[in-house]
């Protein structure tokens, strides 16, 4: 009901903004009809810049056509979607948007090339890490977003995005990029075979040591309980988590996302848990818990449950989900659920600028862009069309909050990076037409794991740069495969001299010099957030 409510909010405040954004188009000085409350800003002071106007209105009057750059493959129907979408724009901002892609495979090299080329265009999808985010502010390429400029162009997105993602979005003090706005946690779970369950008389997994009670009752069974050691699950019981770019997909270096005063990272070759975590690995795999060849094998994280050779898998709870789906309708007595083996913590949401949207510092309608982004992020229609397609060819609305795919051929859900501009308040679910127990597990786990996100701790944001030791980095990646990936399996001979194997290796691989320089980084990063 709650998401019902702010969607049809949405859309009359949309409807609202329609008018008073309109107010300006006819370049009427003396209208006084719009305010920041409708959508149309309180104007900059600065009459001269594209998109302001006096009195408090914003000027439309000039037709704009933007460029916007977004990262994948153009999808069949992409530019009969958007072709709809402009229709809306031309309407309310007086404007269009044409869209250029990257391809995966091109997107590392060209991004900053647009740049750096000094590329004409306005927009552009971007991301913490993996996206070009701080490298393009380094190089002063995206537009200074300051609150002022926000609550102007934006004043719905500004409304929308928690402090704790303008916070993380914020390099020296200014924000580059609008975030985006949902929930993405960054937590794994289970699924497990719910009829192995009830067989060996388990009524649930919620902790470490209801999971281990499991494997082991699998093992006795002569059943294999999972495709390998449940690593994460032990760290994440601990409170920690990855500690973005740093090496193994950050496994290696952790800290705790439940204490925001702990400011320390914890080099797992120095934590006494992880000496722990390997020796119940170790009798857990002599046991037979998983196979002894796992290291190994070709097989795809889900392969086991699928097959049923394992017991369940670990994944997000998205994609355990979705296989346990399709694992309950090969073999509906399987009945496979899930469980949270880590429910005690609150839970850590993904950082919120692992996704936004940018404009770029040369634009030349910068207030323009700001102003599509805001009808992209918050109006409910435009923001539907992006991530389904057209209603009625694509899709089809279920009540105010829900959508049921009619056609996944030619533009697909959430598959044309509208990721820049999801939005929470708004997003629609997909309606399942034939519920079962899975489904109302999953709603049940999803809503309490929304009422229950653990509170910013400010590395939550952080993304280690290792440009500055790539040989160690490379280094140590390669022997991370030899001394690692068997020691968290438990595959070892004798864990205390894999162990003392692993810390040598790593010592002369240089993980010292990357430890050295994340710290260092880190305390940049936690005093540029103070300014």
């Amino acid at each position: 009901m709650k998401k019902s409510m702010k969607r049809a909010a949405a859309l009359a405040l949309s409807a609202v903004m329609a008018t008073g954004m309109l107010a300006g188009c006819g370049g009427d000085s003396g209208s006084n009809g719009s305010s920041a409350a409708n959508g149309s800003g309180a104007g900059t002071g600065n009459e001269g810049a594209s998109g302001s106007g006096s009195g408090g209105v914003i000027d439309t009057s000039e037709h704009v056509d933007l460029t916007m750059y977004l990262l994948g493959d153009r999808t069949p129907d992409f530019d009969e979607v958007y072709g709809e979408i402009n229709k809306i724009l031309e309407e309310k901002l007086n404007c269009s948007v044409k869209v250029e892609f990257m391809g995966w495979g091109e997107h590392d090299t060209k991004y900053s090339l647009l740049f750096s080329g000094g590329e004409d265009f306005d927009l552009i999808f971007t991301a913490s890490s993996w996206g070009h985010y701080e490298p393009t502010v380094a190089m002063g390429g995206f537009y200074p977003m300051t609150e002022e400029f926000i609550q102007t162009y934006a004043p719905d997105i500004w409304n929308v995005v928690p402090d704790i993602a303008w916070s993380q979005a914020k390099i020296d003090g200014i924000a580059y990029m609008v975030p985006n706005y949902q929930n993405e946690f960054g937590q794994d779970v289970l699924a497990v075979r719910g009829d192995l369950m009830e067989k060996y008389g388990v009524s649930q997994i919620t902790s470490w040591d209801e999971l281990i009670d499991f494997y082991k009752k699998c093992a006795a069974d002569g059943q294999y309980a999972s495709q390998g050691g449940p690593w994460y699950q032990y760290f994440q019981a601990q409170g920690y988590t990855v500690t973005g770019g740093a090496p193994k997909g950050g496994e290696l270096i952790l800290y705790n996302t439940q204490d925001p005063s702990d400011l320390s990272f914890t080099y797992i070759l120095d934590w006494e848990g992880f000496s722990d975590y390997c020796h119940q690995m170790k009798e857990l795999a002599d046991m037979g818990c998983w196979s002894q060849d796992i290291l190994s094998s070709n097989d795809e994280r889900q392969t086991g449950l699928l097959t049923g050779r394992t017991a369940g898998m670990i994944w997000n709870l998205g994609s355990c989900r979705n296989y346990a789906e399709q694992a309950n309708k090969e073999n509906p007595s399987w009945n496979v659920t899930l469980a949270d083996p880590v429910s005690a913590w609150p839970k850590k949401v993904n950082s919120y600028i692992n996704n936004g949207m940018a404009i770029n510092v040369n634009s030349q309608h910068p207030e323009r862009a700001m102003m599509v982004l805001n009808e992209f992020y918050t109006n409910p229609v435009i923001n539907d069309m992006t991530r389904f397609g057209i209603e009625g060819k694509h899709w089809e609305a279920i009540g105010d909050d829900q959508f049921k795919v009619i056609t996944l051929e030619g533009y697909g859900v959430d598959a044309n990076c509208n990721w820049g501009w999801m939005n929470a308040d708004i997003k629609r679910t997909e309606y399942k037409e034939d519920r079962t127990p899975l489904d109302d597990t999953y709603d049940a786990m999803l809503e309490s794991w929304d009422n229950n996100v653990k509170g910013e701790h400010i590395y939550d944001g952080f993304n280690f740069d290792s440009t500055n030791v790539t040989v160690q980095m490379s280094s140590v990646d390669a022997a991370l495969s030899t001394y690692c990936d068997p020691l968290i399996n438990g595959l070892v001979p004798d864990v205390d001299k894999a162990l003392e194997d692993f810390r040598t290796a790593m010592e002369t691989a240089g993980i010292r010099d990357i430890i050295a320089e994340l710290e260092k980084q880190a305390a940049e990063y936690v005093a540029s957030k103070q300014q």
